[in-house]
């Protein structure tokens, strides 16, 4: 190890990755991980480095990754509390965060968080919700991951699940019965999140991986394989 990369970067080496379940964005049974990891992966092999993912829950994901037992995490939301932990690449894909319902049951639109607190509303531990939500007072209901909040809601025990809309409709056709089909979402979007590459800052050297990471992003997505990529997945 120790080849210079570009402008002094950190030297190649083995970087360890921890994601999670997320489809249609990155899951251990998808091709190549899903697209998100695809690109990451390929991106850091860009820089010299030789990068692994490892898939597990959330929760501890993020435990791992703010403790240093990996170097970095796929597919992370921004917060402020993070940044504590994490340095952010540049966003790699944006999700667009919806509210889903059951039917007729809930409101027909969203119309701000203050509409919302008739109900509950499903969410997943450890996501970056919306601060309006608890500003505002709504009640919410974590789970683990958002298959379960779509279950609960086809079961009657939310009002609505607050959830990305790509994830919404994967897990609706690959993963509920029937009676999954009369789920729906509702418009506006409540948020747009991109999704980032962050490392941790317990390791001695992120700064320069993220710049490095950086640099070939903003050359590979003028590639044809960028391309070819984006177009394989429906970005």
């Amino acid at each position: 190890m120790g080849v210079a990369l570009w402008h002094g970067a950190a030297s190649a080496r083995d970087i360890a990755l921890a994601a999670t379940e997320y489809p249609p964005y990155y899951g251990e049974s998808m091709v190549q991980g899903g697209p998100v990891v695809e690109l990451t992966l390929q991106v850091l092999r860009e820089a010299g480095h030789t990068p692994s993912v490892r898939f597990m829950p959330w929760v501890r994901a993020l435990q791992w990754g703010e403790g240093g037992q990996v170097d970095g995490l796929i597919g992370v939301w921004h917060s402020s509390a993070r940044e504590a932990a994490f340095l952010y690449s540049q966003p790699l894909v944006d999700n667009r965060i919806v509210l889903c319902r059951l039917g007729d049951h809930g409101p027909a639109r969203f119309n701000g968080f203050d509409s919302l607190r008739p109900y509950t509303v499903g969410v997943v531990s450890g996501y970056a919700d919306p601060p309006e939500l608890a500003q505002a007072g709504v009640h919410t209901e974590p789970v683990v991951e958002d298959l379960q909040n779509l279950r609960k809601l086809v079961a009657g025990r939310i009002d609505l699940a607050l959830i990305d809309s790509r994830v919404a409709k994967h897990l609706i056709e690959h993963d509920l019965d029937a009676r999954g089909q009369a789920i729906n979402c509702l418009e506006p979007a409540v948020q747009r999140h991109p999704q980032y590459l962050v490392i941790s800052r317990r390791v001695p050297d992120a700064p320069l991986i993220i710049a490095a990471f950086n640099e070939k992003l903003r050359v590979w997505r003028r590639t044809k394989e960028y391309r070819e990529l984006a177009q394989r997945w429906g970005w």
